[in-house]
């Protein structure tokens, strides 16, 4: 084989898992986990559904394949985000708002792919894993600057701050997702950032801070949440 064809040969088998992994992450949005068959991801990709077995041993590999591709451009989108933002209020906002809406779109797939990996320490070997690492570099990298503004609170830990920024908003996006109506992405993200941003900032940036005036706000999101989850139970029962 000359090397032109190899590299075309090369070319259509890129072109062809291309297809596949965006046509499992399109699936699963538009669909949820439970109709998101192979069948249906080789139809959307425009293959037959044993040629997605020649790429992808099994369903769980494939996703796993998603899930990696799924962070790699959740990385590339947050790095330019962040190099376009000129503060560290700025940047976490711009960050924080990419990390709801993506994770908003793409729920079904991260749980479906990652509930099995995330308590076993095989997970830690995966490409999923070292791109999720990556990822949350971006974060780690604001607040290291910040805490060299003197933006952001240097007697707490970044890996604390991380579980709180990161786990907050994927709370947010998951209880989103059980409304039934579109989620206002600015005003929900905005309402988290005023608790998180109340509590790693090293100095006010707007004024002083009242903390009883955050207690109160936090007692209402979470009041909030919870009435809106109760309601999403009540609607799913009398479906």
């Amino acid at each position: 084989m000359t090397e032109a064809a190899a590299k075309t040969r090369r070319q259509k088998v890129e072109q062809k898992e291309r297809a596949i992994l965006t046509a499992t992450r399109a699936v699963f949005r538009e669909k949820g986990a439970e109709e998101a068959k192979i069948s249906a991801i080789a139809q959307a990709a425009g293959l037959a559904e044993g040629t997605v077995y020649l790429y992808f041993k099994n369903k769980q590999a494939l996703l796993m394949a998603a899930v990696s591709d799924f962070y790699a451009e959740l990385t590339r989108d947050a790095e330019s985000a962040v190099a376009q933002s000129p503060d560290t209020g700025s940047q976490v906002l711009s960050l924080a708002r990419l990390h709801f809406g993506r994770v908003f779109d793409e729920w079904p797939l991260i749980a479906e792919a990652m509930g099995p990996y995330l308590p076993s320490p095989e997970y830690r070997e995966t490409e999923a894993f070292a791109l999720n690492r990556r990822y949350v570099g971006v974060f780690d990298g604001i607040m290291r600057s910040g805490v060299a503004r003197g933006d952001i609170r240097a007697d707490l830990s970044i890996p604390a701050m991380r579980d709180a920024f990161y786990g907050g908003l994927e709370h947010c996006a998951r209880s989103a997702r059980l409304r039934t109506t579109t989620p206002d992405i600015d005003a929900e993200v905005r309402q988290f950032l005023t608790i998180f941003m109340a509590g790693v900032m090293g100095r006010p940036s707007h004024g002083e801070i009242d903390g009883a005036r955050v207690v109160r706000r936090l007692q209402s999101v979470i009041v909030d949440i919870e009435e809106q989850m109760r309601s999403a139970d009540t609607d799913r029962e009398q479906t």
